[in-house]
């Protein structure tokens, strides 16, 4: 019997597993995707983020859990009875057949009617600017065009839910960063549902409404981009997300440097975003700057803390030197609590961040 949570989503995943020989890929998955969102499934390779796409595809099986699309359990419901389309990462375009019937190949396979066929060939090729290479074959045409077919394959079957598997990932960096706009307003415009894997986070956070982190099969974190870069749950999301990543200091050497001796700072390691860190005159904490790197607007300097290092993001007009002797500063709110033993959030003490930094 479907749970209440399940209700008015476009897909729920329940303590969804699969394990390959023994070896677990995706360890009792549970999420949750509203419908008209764009939820993007993101991690190292390996993470289980393509595995969990191709169970909701119905191109895996699932060991365990349920997978819900609308309000259907569709666990034993091949692809074509799902109801989504999917756009893969090797585009999966047929090289003897013309952009046209690329697009138009799925409504063939359902024998829509040719008067339908054309009319949605025609607002498809509109929408993505390939009215004018109907007639070319893939070979014809530029790596964006490619990805602009398979996303009008996708778009023409009018599903509520698009799944897409790391489309981006074949194209060059100003091309991606093109065709993340596109696809963003693409889905903004058409309302439909996307779940989206990518190993870039750059593509999560700013195409998502929800980033879905995952590591070694399990969900580390589900949240909005803001909510997962300002209130990391883990430090592997600290670490993850951010360019460059959240600092990372154990209490100990943190403490040390400070000249704080609370023996609970051994069981807790700090973190603090480098565009938080600035560097002070008088007072902070001292530190050696070991490296510079100039980027303009910003500067990173790469800094010794007691054992430990840390970067600070400060404005490209500073002046710094290699072995410059420095002191440290930031917002003790901005400062993060982390259990060394579980890596997990430790928001109760907050209290001894105020007592030790404030």
């Amino acid at each position: 019997m479907q749970n209440e949570e399940s209700r008015g989503r476009a897909i729920s995943l329940s303590n969804v597993t699969k394990s390959w020989d023994g070896t677990v890929a995706v360890d009792r998955m549970n999420l949750q995707v509203e419908p008209g969102s764009f939820t993007v499934l993101l991690g190292p390779s390996g993470c289980g983020k393509s595995t969990s796409l191709r169970i909701i595809a119905g191109l895996e099986h699932a060991d365990s859990g349920d997978i819900l699309i609308g309000e259907k359990k569709v666990n034993d419901l091949p692809p074509s009875k799902r109801d989504i389309a999917m756009v893969f990462q090797s585009y999966a375009l047929f090289p003897h057949l013309s952009v046209a019937e690329n697009i138009l190949f799925g409504l063939k396979v359902r024998r829509t009617s040719k008067t339908e066929q054309t009319k949605r060939l025609k607002a498809t090729a509109e929408l993505l600017g390939l009215s004018d290479y109907l007639a070319r074959k893939p070979a014809q045409l530029s790596g964006g065009q490619q990805q602009r077919v398979a996303l009008g394959r996708a778009i023409i079957a009018e599903k509520s839910i698009c799944l897409m598997d790391e489309p981006l990932s074949n194209l060059d960096a100003k091309l991606r960063n093109a065709m993340r706009t596109e696809i963003r307003d693409l889905q903004q415009s058409l309302g439909f549902s996307m779940v989206y894997v990518t190993h870039d986070q750059a593509e999560a956070i700013t195409m998502a409404d929800q980033v879905v982190l995952m590591k070694d099969g399990r969900v580390e974190q589900a949240g909005t981009p803001r909510e997962i870069y300002e209130k990391p749950a883990t430090e592997f999301v600290a670490g993850f997300i951010g360019t460059p990543p959240m600092n990372l200091l154990p209490g100990s050497d943190l403490g040390l440097a400070s000249g704080h001796s609370n023996t609970r700072l051994a069981d807790l390691n700090f973190g603090i975003r480098p565009e938080h860190v600035s560097i002070s005159n008088t007072d902070g904490i001292p530190a050696v700057v070991e490296h510079i790197e100039y980027l303009g607007a910003d500067v990173l300097a790469d800094c010794r803390v007691g054992n430990a290092k840390l970067l600070a993001r400060i404005e490209g007009h500073a002046t710094l030197t290699p072995t410059s002797q420095v002191k440290l500063q930031w917002p003790v709110e901005h400062m993060h609590c982390f259990d060394r033993s579980t890596g997990k959030l430790n928001n109760s003490d907050r209290a001894l961040l105020n007592d030790l930094f404030s």
